[in-house]
């Protein structure tokens, strides 16, 4: 009896950890200071705890990786693979992404010392806001993420310090 237990916790453990999404994703970038919006699309692909990929397709050719500790991308010909381990910046951003996928909000609001308020929407979902607490020369300044019913993200607002805001919508397949 305690080896059927063990193995049938052992599988709860195993489903837990396999949080996955595959779908599409506009992204529409704006700058504060001009105003100006930039647009951008493709497909997603996340496996919790940490692979995500974002496929470009307008512009074609971009990507935005994230492979266990390491961060790969190219986005409007400017490519970099760096390593999140040895980059505490690099690490958080992309870790409130990726737990912002995995609906880990309150992950997110502790590494980035940040308020966490947490609302209903009107489709049965949740509402996320995140808003550090300090100024910082860089980074994220804030997150708004809205969840469906089932937990899967389909929108996630980035606020920077410089005053970049990105949106991204998702639609999952």
């Amino acid at each position: 009896m305690k080896k059927i237990l063990t193995f049938a916790l052992l599988l709860c453990g195993i489903a837990a950890g396999a949080q996955n999404l595959e779908g599409t994703f506009t992204q529409a970038k704006t700058l504060k200071i001009s105003g100006r919006v930039i647009k951008s699309e493709g497909t997603i692909s996340f496996t919790a705890p940490d692979q995500l990929a974002m496929l470009y397709t307008k512009p074609d050719g971009d990507y935005f990786i994230i492979d266990g500790p390491y961060l790969r991308m190219d986005l409007r010909g400017v490519a970099m693979d760096i390593n999140r381990e040895n980059n505490k910046s690099i690490k958080v951003e992309s870790n409130a992404i990726i737990y912002g996928l995995a609906g880990k909000y309150k992950e997110i609001a502790e590494e980035l010392d940040a308020d966490c308020t947490v609302s209903d929407n009107k489709d049965g979902g949740k509402h996320v806001v995140i808003k550090v607490r300090k100024v910082k020369p860089k980074g994220y300044s804030g997150m708004e993420l809205d969840y469906l019913k089932n937990g899967t993200l389909k929108r996630m607002v980035l606020e920077e310090f410089g005053g970049i805001s990105t949106e991204y919508l998702i639609k999952a397949k």
